[in-house]
Formats: C-alpha cells, structure tokens, sequence
C-alpha cells in the first residue's frame, strides 16, 4: 500500500540528522519521494509498506519530537501519478 506523511517539522537542525538515522529501511518499506518546504518547517513524503502502522512503528521514535507526522493511507484508485506498485523486496540497494 501507499501511504502519504506530512512531516510538520519543528526543528529543522534536529530533524535532518534524524531522518537520516531511518535509513537504511528495513524490508517491505520503501520511500518514493520526500519533498521539503523551502524553509523546513514541512515535508511531505510518499512510502510504499505493508501497513501504516509498520511505516509509524519504523520512523515516529527514531524522528523523536523533532517533527509530528501525520499518516494516511493513499486512495490509489484515485491517484495521479504513483510509480508502478512492487509487490518484491526492495532491490535498491543490490544494484551496487
């Protein structure tokens, strides 16, 4: 499934090294797309995952209080512009 967070950031210098800190994901998570404000105080980012509650599991304690995130699942019938669904593990990191 897909799912949308709005990341409301309230420390841009505390946030950056956090969501560095999430990567590498672990299996069957994987991240599309991350589009920050202009001034950091917001972000967006589109993940594929099996549930909403792994995705949250995975980045709410590691993104501490630098940010309050906001989930919700994406209406994929709905949608305009998804990248192809991959039911596989990810092979990003195998191509190296």
């Amino acid at each position: 499934m897909f799912v949308t967070i709005e990341h409301e950031i309230h420390d841009a210098a505390r946030f950056q090294p956090c969501a560095e800190q999430v990567f590498p994901l672990p299996e069957g998570l994987q991240v599309h797309l991350f589009l920050p404000a202009t001034d950091l105080s917001r972000a967006v980012g589109l993940y594929e995952a099996p549930s909403l509650e792994r995705l949250r599991d995975h980045l709410d304690p590691t993104l501490g209080d630098a940010s309050t995130q906001r989930y919700f699942p994406v209406a994929e019938e709905r949608a305009i512009g998804l990248p192809a669904y991959d039911p596989g593990p990810s092979t990003e990191l195998a191509a190296g």
